[in-house]
């Protein structure tokens, strides 16, 4: 019981923070960027749609590490440039792979329509992508 106190004074020390709140603004930009460029992808190309969904969430990362370097993590620490934006990068993969995954299991495998089973997908990344983030990209306090 004990581990579990532990665990859970862990997630609301990194969830209900306005570092959080910072970086779920962040996100809902690059939700709206991911979904219009998806969208766009999949209505207007014959591209399929887990292609679409790979392209899409690339150009999402690259928008929200740019706000999130600007302004959710701004104080912490002096890394490169170059090196934090390789570091994100590298920390995206895991996102992607949750995201794809996540789109494929829900449309795909159980039969769910694809846009709302594709929004879902992006939360589960999202969650990912702020640990990552948080841990690793931008470490502190």
């Amino acid at each position: 019981m004990k581990c579990v106190r532990k665990i859970l004074r862990w997630i609301k020390g990194k969830f209900l923070t306005k570092t959080f709140l910072k970086f779920a603004v962040v996100g809902g930009s690059g939700i709206i960027v991911n979904m219009l460029v998806f969208l766009i992808l999949t209505n207007y190309t014959s591209i399929h749609h887990l292609v679409a969904s790979a392209i899409a969430t690339e150009i999402a990362i690259l928008n929200n590490f740019t706000w999130n370097h600007l302004w959710t993590f701004r104080r912490r620490g002096k890394m490169n440039i170059f090196v934090r934006i390789a570091a994100f990068h590298g920390s995206r993969i895991l996102g992607l792979i949750v995201t794809v995954a996540g789109l494929y299991v829900l449309s795909d495998l159980l039969g769910l329509p694809m846009n709302p089973s594709y929004l879902v997908a992006i939360g589960l990344g999202v969650i990912v992508n702020f640990l990552t983030s948080d841990l690793f990209v931008w470490p502190g306090s």
